[in-house]
């Protein structure tokens, strides 16, 4: 009997070390996620157990936020020049550290600290992840594989959403120390993984089928400085600011808008924080394919349209029927920025820069985030 022919089905990239390399930047991800989707789940039994106000508890998340956007900039200036695999698992390893640390939190400093080391750990690992990709894949399939790579983040907003109520509901004073206990232990293994199977570039037969050339050994690399003199990048850059912006505020006060402004019970917020993450598992395949089929641009347009058209109808027209949309558009949409801006960050410079325009368009969107939540917090 003839066995069926699976390349038919199947990119030509999927069983080679591509794939794997693919599966590793899905992982990162996965691991470093959590430093972004579980605070928002945390928080409130932190605030309490700590004895902090919201301003305190959103100045965690404003810490992590700023250290992430320097070390997103280090990372990616760097990793061209002296190699992404070192630097991918001690940021993933570290993340997963710091996750620990702020487990054994009991002061207010050491949780700050924590939180520090979180950001510096998640945008040191991630920026060079992102950016190696681009060596790896074809230009067309950028989009696509930009994508997979998010659904890692994606995870990480459900895993969060599943285990934090979880362990909370059974541990009510420590159970929000048990699930970064649990994080972290998940991103050290992890990291531990990368160290062991990231490469800096595909060989042979692979690197002719991915187009690109030779390139220099990672310790005679040049600087990055073409990526930062790039237009293209810097508008890029901006995109990604007003993304940070506007979602770090809805993943902050989402479910304080829903719970204290509209009698929304946490049953449900939970139900619907769960929705979106569920949904936004296929958001950065969908818009890394569009981008790739159609247009970077016009992913950005159609993406930022979806969101704004969200956001206005939870504030104009507030309602569960509201809500339950404004989830949908916002879960299909949630890592579309994410995946456009990796999927960019090789089109406009050489791929060997890839992760130093990734790192840039990062503190953009690292930016929008570390600002929004204090501002939010000041005007709710």
């Amino acid at each position: 009997m003839r066995r069926p022919n699976l390349s038919r089905f199947t990119p030509d990239w999927l069983f080679t070390y591509t794939g794997v390399m693919l599966m590793t930047g899905i992982l990162v991800n996965w691991g470093t996620g959590f430093t972004n989707f579980a605070h928002s789940l945390t928080l409130p039994s932190m605030e309490l157990d700590l004895g902090i106000s919201h301003t305190r508890a959103g100045f965690v998340i404003t810490m992590m936020a700023m250290v992430r956007m320097g070390s997103t900039l280090i990372s990616g200036t760097l990793a061209p020049r002296y190699g992404s695999r070192f630097i991918i698992g001690v940021g993933t390893v570290g993340s997963g550290g710091a996750m620990i640390l702020l487990g054994f939190a009991q002061t207010y400093p050491l949780a700050l600290l924590a939180a520090g080391l979180m950001g510096m750990g998640s945008g040191t690992a991630l920026t060079p992840m992102m950016g190696l990709l681009s060596r790896w894949f074809r230009s067309s399939d950028r989009g696509l594989a930009a994508g997979l790579a998010a659904t890692g983040g994606s995870f990480a907003f459900i895993f969060a959403g599943l285990i934090v109520p979880w362990l909370v509901g059974r541990d009510a004073d420590d159970g929000w120390r048990h699930a970064w206990f649990f994080f972290g232990a998940i991103a050290v293994s992890i990291g531990s993984v990368s160290l062991v199977f990231v490469r800096e570039r595909p060989v042979g037969s692979q690197q002719q089928d991915r187009g690109t050339g030779p390139e220099p050994e990672p310790g005679r690399a040049a600087w990055p400085m073409a990526a930062y003199k790039n237009p293209m990048i810097w508008l890029i850059t901006f995109l990604a600011f007003t993304s940070g912006w506007s979602q770090n505020i809805f993943t902050s006060f989402f479910g304080v808008y829903l719970s204290q402004e509209n009698g929304v019970s946490l049953t449900t917020v939970g139900q619907l924080v769960i929705l979106i993450g569920v949904l936004s598992v296929t958001s950065g395949v969908l818009w890394g394919r569009i981008s790739d089929r159609f247009s970077r641009g016009q992913a950005f347009f159609y993406s930022f349209l979806l969101q704004g058209l969200a956001f206005i109808s939870m504030a104009v027209l507030p309602g569960m029927g509201i809500f339950i949309i404004s989830a949908i558009l916002l879960g299909f949409t949630l890592r579309a920025t994410y995946t456009v801006c990796a999927a960019s960050a090789g089109d406009y410079v050489a791929v060997q820069f890839s992760a130093a325009a990734f790192g840039l368009m990062a503190v953009g969107a690292g930016l929008g985030s570390a600002i929004s939540p204090t501002v939010g917090g000041a005007i709710a």
